[in-house]
């Protein structure tokens, strides 16, 4: 967990991204980007390029400086910060080389407009308003992330969502003054906007896969028939090459007995990918499928598929590894009234995020869209950025967004969603593809909007866009269930803020067993991790931080209620160890004491392997040579709570 006792920035240190792999050189390339001698520029994109190809990026700490290390030769480097004019600069590298540039303001350019009209807006508020005042820290033309403490009654509204420049560095985030706009309930009152404040949970119904086949036939089986809406008949595939590396954006295909294609999918950062025998209630499905597998101009068929519960089906293609290091991750939001509780907090996470990812992988290389909805009639139905890498566009176009509209309860979610998936620039080649649906209410019901869902849940998996909703206060069962039926069919997660932060409207809990509470950036950080791990080309797994134990997990109960079984009884202590780890394969398995049975789940939690009636201190053994290079987990259930080992499988 990212701790925020101390501010973000003591971890938003100048970042590396090294595109195409790590090396240790002797020179750099170093330097300042200001403007006009005046302020630095804090966190603008710094790319190096040798020929055509991107070897390298950065960010401008918060000083404006940056440095990256470099091997002899020419290059050729580009600043960009939005609302400023690029800087191109051809350079030669045979010692160190110090780079200092004054950017200049562009003021045609539409995001220097954005900037000039907020800070006329915040400086007419400073005038009005003046013990409304806190301070922000934020870098320059956003409420990226700030600080600020207002006091105010509940109800008074100020139309002001603008850092006020001061001396200092342009996104320095200690020297900002910041007006909050604050009321529309929810206890808002005497808040701090920054990052680090909201709560969130998650359900992978992949990794409970029992609970949510029960939920979704008792508890949740109305909304099947109210939404025409159902993944059933689960298959679920994995694709690796000769040396059992996972193989990303292989396009696999369900075919029935006809020969018909009944459902596609492209596989993940995993080399996995799930297929749907149906996504409307009530169809049942013939004995014999095949599934056919295309990458890289090859073809593999397994003629015989078997559903999920027998099994995970394997392909294997002669091929050479080819690392993609391109993440393509989009932002569709509901901007309506009703997330007005919400909105602002919602922003200074996102952006908070945005920069952030930088620090998951040095060599992943991140574009970020943004669809912001509402509904027919209102002021517009989507505003839409396109992707984009220069990560001060994006932040900027999230930070002049604001609620309002609406009215009815149900909003244009298959708007919205058909915008994103069909109208923005999807990199068919990014090891993934991320759609964060953030919303509080569900879209239309009609016949039509029922079908278009279901097209739109087929398009997305065919161009492997996994979509991730996050539903804020308002939400109902009806659309919790479409929101998990969302993710499940794109192969997604379903991600929900909680009452723990005290922040905005209250928040349904959802239908499962429990949860774990975390910080709403952390989770999406993590989401966002396990969506883009993978290891290298050499079988090594990246180094990934995950604070598990990687030879003993030892359960120790404690009083509560969720550590009873059944009967009310307190579970005993039980303990089990396993080795080797790395491992090439095998993996032996030990447990204190008998169990009925242990799990082992890929990262992203979906289960591989169960190991049933385990004796005490009798080991067992359990291969997974047949898996991808990577990171897996021994899981095991106790009361409401879920326990977890990581293994590291490796190919030296």
């Amino acid at each position: 967990m990212i701790k925020y006792a101390i501010f973000w920035l003591s971890h938003l240190l100048v970042t590396l991204v090294i595109i195409g792999g790590e090396c240790l050189f002797s020179q750099s390339i170093s330097g300042n980007l200001n403007h006009n001698g005046l302020r630095n520029i804090s966190y603008a994109n710094v790319d190096i390029y040798k020929g055509d190809k991107l070897i390298a990026s950065t960010f401008t700490d918060a000083e404006g400086n940056y440095s990256v290390k470099l091997d002899t030769g020419i290059y050729r480097v580009e600043f960009q910060y939005a609302g400023f004019d690029k800087i191109i600069e051809e350079i030669t590298v045979e010692s160190d080389v110090k780079l200092t540039r004054n950017l200049t303001e562009n003021k045609s350019d539409k995001y220097y407009r954005s900037l000039e009209e907020r800070e006329k807006r915040a400086e007419e508020a400073k005038r009005k308003i003046g013990d409304a005042r806190g301070y922000a820290r934020a870098p320059m033309h956003s409420d990226i992330i700030m600080e600020v403490t207002v006091h105010e009654p509940v109800g008074v509204s100020h139309d002001v969502r603008a850092p006020l420049i001061s001396k200092g560095a342009i996104g320095s985030p200690y020297t900002r003054d910041h007006i909050l706009p604050q009321g529309g309930g929810g206890g808002l009152a005497n808040k701090t906007i920054r990052p680090g404040q909201l709560t969130a949970g998650e359900i992978n119904d992949f990794a409970k896969w029992k609970m949510w086949n029960d939920l979704a036939e008792n508890e949740l089986s109305q909304y099947q028939k109210f939404w025409q809406l159902a993944p059933l008949h689960r298959f679920s595939v994995q694709v690796t090459d000769a040396r059992r590396q996972p193989l990303v954006n292989a396009l696999a295909e369900l075919l029935d007995e006809s020969g018909r294609v009944v459902a596609q999918a492209k596989t993940d950062n995993t080399g996995k990918a799930e297929l749907w025998g149906a996504l409307v209630p009530g169809i049942e499905i013939g004995s014999k499928y095949a599934i056919r597998v295309h990458y890289s101009g090859k073809e593999q068929r397994i003629r015989k598929a078997k559903l999920f519960h027998a099994g995970v089906n394997k392909v294997v293609f002669d091929v050479d590894c080819n690392a993609n290091f391109e993440v393509d991750i989009a932002f569709v939001v509901d901007a309506t009234g009703s997330m007005s509780d919400e909105l602002n907090f919602l922003k200074a996470e996102l952006n908070d995020v945005i920069y952030q990812s930088k620090q998951i992988d040095q060599r992943l290389d991140f574009r970020f869209a943004n669809v912001f909805y509402r509904d027919h009639g209102d002021a517009y139905l989507t505003r839409t950025q396109q992707f984009s890498r220069i990560l001060s566009e994006s932040i900027t176009f999230i930070t002049d967004q604001q609620a309002g509209g609406g009215g009815d309860y149900e909003e244009a979610v298959d708007v919205a969603l058909d915008t994103a998936i069909h109208q923005l620039s999807w990199n068919p080649a990014a090891r993934a593809r991320i759609i964060f649906l953030i919303l509080d209410a569900p879209p239309h019901n009609t016949p039509q909007i029922q079908a278009k869902f279901q097209q739109l849940m087929r398009d997305a998996a065919e161009k492997g866009i996994r979509i991730v909703p996050l539903v804020a206060s308002g939400i109902n069962k009806s659309g919790e269930y479409l929101m998990r039926t969302l993710a499940l069919a794109t192969n997604g997660t379903y991600a929900f803020l909680t009452n723990h932060s005290g922040i905005g409207n209250t928040k349904m809990e959802p239908s499962t067993d429990s949860y774990e509470v975390e910080l709403l950036n952390d989770l999406l950080i993590r989401i966002i991790g396990n969506y883009t791990f993978m290891p290298n080309c050499e079988d090594e797994a990246p180094e990934m931080e995950l604070d598990l134990p990687d030879s003993l997990v030892v359960i120790h109960p404690n009083q509560e209620r969720d550590s009873l079984d059944g009967s009310g009884h307190l579970e005993p202590t039980i303990s089990w160890r396993y080795w080797p780890n790395p491992t090439n394969g095998i993996v032996n398995i030990e447990v204190d004491a008998d169990v009925k049975e242990l799990f082992i789940t890929d990262l992203n939690g979906k289960i591989l392997h169960r190991l049933e009636n385990l004796k005490a201190n009798r080991a067992v053994q359990t291969d997974l040579s047949a898996y991808s290079t990577g990171i897996y987990m021994v899981r095991y259930p106790v009361g409401k709570q879920w326990v977890s080992g990581k293994i590291v499988l490796v190919r030296s």
